[in-house]
């Protein structure tokens, strides 16, 4: 009031002031509000919580399905990691993409992170080798060609064709792909397909539809490894050669 400020002989701060900031001016206002508005900091979609994800290192895709269980909103998120890595079997990685994605979630909906399901495939092959080519070394050749790792030579650097970043959610293996990935390598003269179809089931005509077709949650899988076949089997009757 007028009165109070008459009787104001002085002002001080018996203690030093830190921090603060200068307050935008009106030019300021005008150019930031309308881009704060276009960013999305919730997740509301399937599509939302997807996408969120897939901002997290390490996440090469995401599906996401919000099921109602009971007394509230559950969203089951399926993660495919870069180089095939276990989301179960990471506890860390597990919590520290939950926290992320809490600041996006709706309140009163339960997130549960999980792997993508994957499919097993069972291959095998009938190659015919030229005749100046060494079967056996065609063979390995083939194996690292259609392995899980990185090639190297004329293609260094390059993923091996059932490397676990070339399949991710509902992509589908063409049989015309893995003949070209096959006859790419030096010294094959042909190949013809035995088996083609997902491993442990009764084949279901994928040779003659040319594909192995895969399911929105479904990642097809080779790892090729003797111990552990049910994640997938590739079998190579080697003909021909020296």
């Amino acid at each position: 009031s007028p009165a109070l400020a008459k009787a104001l002989l002085r002002v001080r701060n018996p203690l030093p002031a830190a921090g603060g900031q200068d307050p935008e001016l009106p030019e300021q206002v005008r150019q930031y509000a309308p881009q704060a508005f276009r960013v999305q900091e919730r997740a509301v979609t399937d599509e939302d919580y997807a996408r969120v994800a897939q901002l997290y290192p390490g996440v090469q895709r995401a599906v996401a399905r919000q099921r109602w269980t009971g007394s509230w909103y559950t969203v089951y998120l399926a993660v495919d990691r870069r180089g095939g890595r276990s989301v179960a079997a990471d506890a860390a990685f597990k919590v520290a993409l939950h926290a992320q994605l809490a600041r996006y979630r709706l309140a009163g909906h339960d997130l549960e992170i999980r792997d993508p399901v994957y499919v097993p495939l069972d291959i095998a092959l009938q190659v015919c080798v030229t005749p100046d080519r060494y079967a056996s070394d065609v063979q390995a050749a083939l194996l690292w060609r259609l392995g899980t790792g990185r090639l190297t030579g004329a293609r260094a650097g390059q993923l091996a064709f059932f490397h676990p970043d070339n399949f991710s959610f509902g992509d589908a293996l063409y049989l015309s792909a893995l003949v070209q990935a096959v006859q790419q390598v030096s010294g094959v003269a042909s190949v013809r397909i035995v088996t083609f179809q997902r491993w442990g089931r009764t084949a279901g005509g994928e040779i003659a539809a040319e594909v192995i077709a895969a399911a929105p949650l479904e990642v097809l899988r080779m790892d090729n490894d003797p111990n552990f076949p049910e994640n997938g089997r590739l079998r190579l009757d080697m003909l021909g050669g020296l």
